[in-house]
């Protein structure tokens, strides 16, 4: 089922067309990656959907219901823009208070704070906090409503590598233990590949390409490289070695790589599995959605 499905979707300003007929479809419980260099139209998307701006053409439908930007369809969707600020004269809770009382709600905010991990700073004034203990306190922010879908702008934005992985961990728990699909853009694939289920490619106010790292990947024409870490390398590498599959195995000290032009990790887990390898860590390489980014956008 689509969560958010955008049809054809229009806005300009002025004479500048920002987005030119733009067209996804968001699944439900999914966490979104979506991916485009600065300027080309995310933040007036995230906008668009959320019902800050209205579309001058198309469709915005939250859960089959197209948005007309009333308040019902508003409380489904939690926002954290790019750029988030708090009122200095009120702490961390005070913060949640206000906001909560402006959208008429009274959520748990001690289980809000716990949950990006600022129980012990409810009391501080967010101006002293660092920022991402700012964003964090965003991400508190946009649950207040108890929405079911939660749009982060530019999240790592700012952050030190500690801050991103924090960040993402408690993007994953919202997921996962809320059940909340989440929509989060990057200009960085490394910032959110980890994250994300799937991944919108945006160039210049259009969808280009949409799919998982693998679809991407293959859409690109590029090889697909699958991370493995067993706890015999020896026996991993002589398996898929002896194995019918056609790739090319590269190992690296504990870590083998395998590359094939196909996307073959059902296959390869199986004959794994099949063959009693103790496998430890499976995943798609960072560089497969990178080198599709950069040819989809243009800026290999």
């Amino acid at each position: 089922m689509s969560k958010i499905e955008l049809q054809g979707v229009e806005k300009s300003y002025g004479s500048h067309e920002v987005l030119k007929g733009f067209d996804l479809s968001v699944k439900e419980g999914e966490i979104f990656g979506l991916l485009g260099p600065n300027g080309v139209g995310k933040t007036t998307l995230f906008q668009t959907v959320i019902g800050l701006l209205r579309e001058d053409d198309g469709t915005v439908k939250i859960e089959g219901e197209e948005h007309t930007g009333g308040k019902e369809v508003r409380s489904k969707i939690g926002y954290l823009p790019s750029d988030i600020s708090f009122y200095g004269g009120m702490s961390a809770r005070e913060n949640l208070e206000y906001f909560a009382q402006l959208a008429g709600t009274e959520p748990d905010f001690d289980e809000l704070l716990e949950l990006v991990g600022l129980e012990e700073d409810a009391d501080r004034n967010p101006k002293d906090f660092s920022t991402g203990m700012k964003k964090r306190l965003g991400i508190a922010q946009s649950l207040i409503k108890d929405p079911e879908i939660i749009i982060y702008d530019e999240p790592t934005t700012g952050l030190d590598p500690e801050g991103k992985r924090r960040f993402r961990q408690h993007a994953e728990k919202i997921n996962k233990e809320k059940d909340k699909t989440i929509i989060i853009s990057s200009h960085i694939t490394t910032e959110i590949s980890p994250l994300c289920d799937r991944f919108g490619i945006m160039k210049d106010g259009e969808i280009v390409a949409c799919g998982t790292k693998a679809e991407l990947s293959k859409e690109t024409d590029n090889d697909l490289g699958i991370l493995i870490e067993a706890e015999d390398t020896d026996k991993l590498v002589q398996v898929v070695e002896d194995s019918s599959l056609d790739v090319e195995v590269l190992v690296d000290d504990t870590e083998v790589e395998v590359v094939t032009e196909d996307d073959i990790r059902s296959e390869l887990f199986r004959i794994l599995l099949e063959n009693d390898v103790d496998v430890k860590t499976f995943e798609i390489e960072e560089e497969t959605l990178e080198n599709a980014y950069m040819k989809l956008t243009g800026e290999a």
